[in-house]
């Protein structure tokens, strides 16, 4: 049912582009067909976001299926339990120990599912003190989300999101291209959220000619109620190749905080490209914030974004055009990146995974890397 591909001979590729350091080691990957992967009678996928609670050893991770597909349930908001087999060559096994079902009414006791379409579960963070937090990037009326949840799915409040993001005439998030990306500090008092590609009033999304404006929002979640500390400008790079037909795209889907394994960097970003008829294009950049200007008092960014963008330096390529790729591997839709257990050799561990889309030509696509501070 699962197939191992360990990239043996890629594990000793040190990984650097654009006169970078090198920083990961591919140890190897772990595919799952889409049509094998199942939990009872429901099928398991759509993997958007990962979190491990290294304390139980487990995986959380949020499937964005909004409730349309023909699984047991038929119910949106999953979160999977999983347990990852890791080693020292890459990722040997993933098994689904349990699903929760996210809760729609916190008035109500116990877990109320959300109907179809109204929520589309993107990432997933986990705080020090066990809870969840999960974004939604739209409802029925297209407004993303930031709910904190127990681990049993009960919701037990919500981080409010700045009004330029709400969906209005001309302004706010475009349709399925909100809040993607998501990561917390390990101390729990520092929340970044990044929607997918550019807000209406800030530009247009990426073509193959420019790339888009994302903000990135810093929260402080130190005290009792959660404070929006900044916004930051996240420009992409351009679509890498040009569509067979007229689709084609680029834009954020995750992210994760390095600063105490990678001092250098604050964040790990993944930009996410397909091109129709050509596949995916897998980018992950070292970002720096530190110099970037502050814009959340700014209603609508002029295009191009004329400030002080976050400085990235790109890391690791994964590209369906092999001459592209940092690694031997063939990219599908990476969705997810969490940190994963520290390898015996005392040196942190990275997963990438993908959401296959509960598409049968697409696959379950785990990726293991070793971070060499």
């Amino acid at each position: 049912m699962r197939k191992a591909v360990l990239g043996l001979l890629a594990g000793f590729l040190l990984l650097g582009t654009l006169g970078a350091a090198a920083e990961l080691r591919f140890l190897g990957e772990l595919t799952i067909p889409t049509e094998t992967w199942t939990y009872g009678t429901m099928p398991v996928g759509e993997i958007s976001g990962l979190a491990y609670n290294p304390d139980l050893g487990v995986y959380y991770g949020i499937c964005d299926n909004r409730g349309k597909y023909p699984d047991e349930e038929g119910t949106a908001g999953r979160l999977y339990t999983l347990a990852i087999d890791f080693g020292c060559c890459g990722i040997y096994g993933v098994k689904v120990l349990g699903v929760t079902f996210l809760d729609s009414d916190p008035a109500a006791p116990g877990v109320q599912p959300y109907g179809p379409s109204e929520v589309d579960a993107e990432e997933v963070v986990l705080t020090p003190d066990g809870r969840l937090i999960i974004s939604s990037e739209r409802d029925l009326e297209n407004r993303p989300w930031i709910r904190i949840f127990a681990l049993d799915g009960v919701m037990l409040g919500e981080i409010p999101v700045p009004e330029v993001f709400m969906p209005g005439e001309g302004k706010g998030v475009r349709k399925n291209l909100a809040f993607e990306a998501m990561t917390i500090t390990p101390d729990g008092n520092t929340l970044f959220v990044a929607n997918e590609q550019a807000l209406a009033q800030d530009g247009p999304t990426s073509t193959v000619d420019h790339g888009t404006t994302v903000r990135i929002i810093q929260y402080d979640l130190s005290g009792e109620t959660p404070v929006e500390v900044a916004e930051y400008a996240y420009v992409t790079e351009p679509i890498f190749a040009s569509p067979h037909d007229t689709y084609a795209d680029n834009g954020v889907p995750a992210m994760l905080y390095v600063k105490h394994i990678l001092p250098e960097y604050d964040l790990l970003v993944v930009e996410r490209a397909y091109v129709s008829g050509v596949g995916n294009d897998i980018k992950v950049f070292g970002v720096k914030l530190a110099e970037a200007d502050d814009v959340k008092d700014i209603e609508a960014l002029p295009f191009p974004f004329p400030g002080k963008a976050v400085e990235k330096t790109l890391l690791l390529r994964i590209s369906a055009i092999p001459e592209y790729s940092d690694i031997p591997v063939k990219p599908d839709n990476i969705e997810a990146i969490c940190l994963g257990p520290v390898l015996p050799n005392g040196k942190p561990s990275l997963i990438l995974a993908s959401d296959n889309n509960y598409n049968p030509h697409q696959r379950n696509l785990f990726l293991a890397f070793e971070v060499l501070p």
